[in-house]
């Protein structure tokens, strides 16, 4: 009789387990064109969609989900799309750039397609001697040492500000460009010693690299006191009047930072005016960049590289 029981006990789990790994779980797809960008909006659940990978390969983008999932389209769109375990494949006709965001509240993984425009020579060539305008260039990685900034359970703010400074010194060095960072290591720099280094360098170009905790890039222009009204508290170093004569050159970097960052990673951009020690008491244009929180953006090499590469875009529209 136990025999038996144990038999049928066995039987039953043979026919339940299979059953329950066919589970699948549902993703929601939505689809959306905006100025000659494709974006696909994924949703499932936070925890199935932080486990899902996205890659590009060729013309083909492969998105590979944990689990076995079930598509749910909210409508036809026009893609050729093939679904196989745990792989979503999308094969598109022509050469494409990919920039995949998550995002949260409600979790969502965003893909978004673009199509390659190859440059020409005569391109290639007006970006070069737009870079060639600018020479000097003071990149300020924000904290250091002991001031964390902000933090995630595996990021700080101090390390993310460093790596990118390095990729953007390292970009323009190769264009024959003199670059300085105001910390080279993790190390404390009081403010004043910043904008002194810098003023030291003479720099045709100033920016100071952070993390927000907001969804956005934030950029901050110098708020320059008008004379004869009450002093800033940054002029407290003496050095407030450097900035002034180049308050609107600052503010036409932001914008130019601001649409690259924008054309990048299609996230909302806020440009604010704050009376910030580093900024002004710089003698050059001069902007800080907060970019966006670690819950939006992963700030691993590749994102980190997308940025480094934005900023000197930025650059050379400001150039232009």
């Amino acid at each position: 009789m136990k025999k038996a029981a144990l038999t049928a006990v066995i039987f039953l789990a043979v026919l339940v387990i299979p059953a329950f790994a066919l589970e699948k779980t549902d993703v929601t797809v939505r689809a959306g064109r905006q100025e000659g960008i494709l974006r696909l909006v994924f949703e499932a659940e936070e925890s199935f969609l932080k486990k899902t990978n996205v890659s590009l390969s060729g013309m083909q983008i492969n998105i590979e989900f944990p689990l076995v999932f079930n598509l749910k389209p909210q409508k036809d769109f026009n893609l050729e799309i093939s679904a196989k375990e745990r792989i979503l494949t999308i094969n598109l006709k022509e050469p494409i750039e990919m920039k995949v965001l998550r995002l949260s509240s409600p979790p969502r993984l965003v893909v978004d397609i673009s199509t390659v425009n190859a440059k020409g020579p005569a391109d290639i060539k007006a970006q070069a001697e737009v870079m060639l305008s600018q020479k000097v260039f003071v990149i300020d990685p924000g904290h250091g040492g002991y001031d964390f900034g902000i933090m995630s359970s595996e990021l700080k703010e101090k390390d993310i500000a460093l790596a990118i400074a390095k990729d953007i010194e390292a970009i323009l060095i190769k264009r024959g460009k003199a670059v300085f960072l105001t910390r080279k290591s993790d190390q404390s720099v009081q403010l004043r010693d910043r904008a002194m280094f810098a003023n030291q360098k003479m720099p045709e170009i100033f920016i100071s690299i952070h993390t927000a905790a907001s969804e956005s890039f934030v950029l901050y222009v110098p708020m320059i006191a008008e004379t004869g009204s009450e002093q800033p508290a940054s002029d407290a170093y003496g050095l407030n009047s450097r900035q002034r004569k180049y308050a609107q050159k600052s503010m036409k970097l932001a914008e130019a930072l601001g649409k690259a960052v924008k054309e990048e990673f299609n996230l909302n951009v806020v440009q604010r005016e704050m009376s910030l020690p580093v900024l002004n008491s710089v003698g050059a244009p001069a902007v800080l960049v907060e970019a966006p929180s670690f819950k939006i953006m992963s700030y691993d090499q590749k994102t980190r590289a997308r940025l480094a590469e934005a900023i000197i875009k930025g650059i050379s529209y400001y150039g232009q």
